[in-house]
């Protein structure tokens, strides 16, 4: 459905009745979303569970708590709004989990061959940078005090080399490229000086509480 059509009747739908939602196979809203799920579902966008339209009506009523809906909001904003909500492989708006501080993020982490799994949807058909036949073996962030930041990916057929934080420091001797600095907590944006109108940010969130997505257990850290 066209955006600026949309953006015209979409108030009107967030906050549709009972009696409404039950005929919302045949409202617009219900089209749109139909149709956006049925494009980026297990690719861009993932559910845990089976979730029923109202679910989602709701979902995005809490999204864009505090924008005025009497100006509409347009197919462009509910697109960005179940990308936001719903991201592979689970949505962050879950109680076990907060937004990172800086104070969270500084440190060297390590994201292992068995995580790579989870860079993609479980029905994306994109592989990872090195290409299929080249595995990544295993991806190290250092986010260093005062903005530095080191990355450093390591694939084929080689064992990971990291295995302390200080397995990192030889990348330090190199000229620094890229910094990091908080755009808001859970929020981390990466300037680099080689790449040129770079823009790059990351949501980080920090385990408060263990839980279990599929086969991945997630534990406070």
């Amino acid at each position: 459905m066209p955006a600026a059509s949309l953006s015209r009747f979409f108030p009107f739908f967030l906050f549709a009745t009972g009696a409404l939602a039950q005929s919302a196979p045949q409202d617009s809203f219900a089209k749109f979303v139909t149709d956006f799920f049925n494009q980026h579902e297990g690719n861009t966008v993932c559910f845990e569970r089976p979730t029923s339209l109202a679910e989602i009506r709701a979902t995005l009523a809490e999204h864009f708590k505090g924008t005025d809906l009497s100006r509409g909001v347009s197919g462009q904003d509910v697109a960005s709004g179940l990308w936001t909500r719903y991201p592979c492989p689970f949505s962050p708006f879950r109680p076990e989990l907060r937004p990172a501080t800086a104070k969270d993020i500084e440190g060297v982490w390590l994201f292992p061959e068995s995580s790579q799994k989870y860079r993609f949807g479980p029905r994306s058909t994109r592989v990872p940078p090195s290409g299929p036949n080249n595995p990544v073996k295993c991806d190290a962030v250092g986010y260093y005090p005062g903005g530095e930041l080191r990355h450093a990916v390591i694939a084929g057929q080689v064992q990971c080399p990291f295995r302390r934080a200080s397995d990192m420091d030889v990348a330090r001797k190199n000229p620094i490229v890229s910094r990091w600095s908080m755009v808001r907590d859970g929020r981390v944006g990466v300037a680099r000086t080689d790449v040129q109108n770079h823009i790059e940010e990351w949501d980080i969130y920090v385990v408060t509480q263990p839980f279990a997505f599929r086969e991945l257990k997630l534990q406070p850290g």
